[in-house]
């Protein structure tokens, strides 16, 4: 008897980063784009992301990379999804790459035809 194939993931990973520029923090999608999400604050040797669009409830990190990481945990792929669609891109010049950063992954929902086995309806 033939075993069954594990069943296809119902998701991709997409990869997102977070930069601390500033008192500014950025956000930058797989394909590029960057956008400004919100302000890193400093409290004595805390540092605390404040998203600009429903920010979750966090606590001071000791380090920017910590509160980078701490921010990115609470973030889901449709909410940044539609931040990336509704912003415009920031037009930043320099290397972003030598700015305190994150990388995380996640999951970006497949769509509903290609999970279900059957086609959208056609009106």
């Amino acid at each position: 008897m033939a075993s069954k194939q594990p069943a296809a993931s119902a998701a991709l990973k997409a990869t997102f980063r977070l930069f601390a520029d500033g008192d500014r923090v950025l956000a930058q999608n797989v394909d590029g784009k960057v956008i400004d999400i919100g302000a890193l604050e400093t409290k004595g040797d805390r540092y605390i992301v404040r998203l600009d669009v429903d920010p979750p409830a966090l606590e001071p990190s000791h380090s920017v990379e910590a509160a980078l990481r701490a921010v990115s945990s609470q973030l889901k792929f449709d909410y940044l999804d539609g931040l990336f669609t509704s912003e415009g891109p920031v037009d930043f010049h320099g290397d972003l790459f030598a700015l305190p950063h994150v990388e995380w992954q996640l999951d970006e929902p497949l769509p509903r035809e290609l999970t279900d086995g059957k086609p959208p309806h056609i009106f």
